[in-house]
């Protein structure tokens, strides 16, 4: 899970604020392509609870209200996150994400900078937490440890892994030195075409890792 460091309220598009305004409007009758592309800009095109790519149509991607909704926060700008659709469609034990999560409450959140330390990943991609409360929720109500994800994360891993080698490579003592271990970190922690990469904090908790094991 990224924190989503760039969500504001000033974000929130001047056709949903009018609408938001006005007096007996609902969050059904928000215009959703604005407020979409809004939070979209905000998480880099990422699943606010996955990490995987979404997009900008209404077939890939579903507004979701982190605290559940209520008459009181359903149109709460700073309470809406851009997620997947959590492999709706496909068997019930695929769930996650949104599709799995529905109304429970939970605790760990995207809008939270602490999110990055709570949330951790083993080397096989499995995510996890020191947190019992928030171990369950990834995996009970989150469903963040199905087995698709486990394996985009674990490609990822090897991805940074090789490069990493590689760079190690092209030094004289064949071995990775902090400054090229924090420019890969900068390249992951980058969008590029305002987009992050798929899984990226997968990629930022491990460099930060091995960098930390250096002298």
């Amino acid at each position: 899970m990224k924190h989503i460091a760039a969500k504001r309220p000033g974000n929130e598009p001047r056709e949903v604020v009018e609408k938001r305004t006005t007096p007996g409007s609902a969050f059904d009758d928000l215009p959703k392509a604005p407020l979409r592309a809004a939070l979209l800009k905000e998480q880099g095109f990422i699943c606010a609870y996955c990490m995987q790519r979404i997009w900008d149509n209404g077939s890939n991607t579903k507004i979701e209200h982190w605290s559940p909704r209520n008459k009181e926060n359903e149109k709460d700008y700073m309470n809406l996150l851009a997620v997947c659709y959590g492999n709706e469609g496909g068997p019930v034990e695929g769930y996650h994400c949104d599709k799995l999560k529905g109304s429970t409450p939970i605790t760990i959140s995207p809008l939270k900078s602490n999110c990055e330390q709570l949330v951790r990943f083993d080397p096989g991609g499995n995510a996890y937490s020191d947190d019992a409360k928030i171990e369950h929720e990834l995996g009970d109500v989150l469903g963040l440890n199905r087995q698709h994800l486990v394996d985009e994360r674990a490609k990822l891993l090897d991805r940074i892994k090789d490069t990493i080698q590689q760079k190690a490579k092209s030094n004289p003592d064949a071995k990775i030195k902090k400054t090229d271990l924090m420019t890969i970190l900068q390249n992951w922690q980058t969008m590029n075409g305002g987009q992050f990469e798929p899984f990226c904090q997968v990629a930022f908790s491990y460099i930060q890792k091995k960098i930390a094991r250096l002298p």
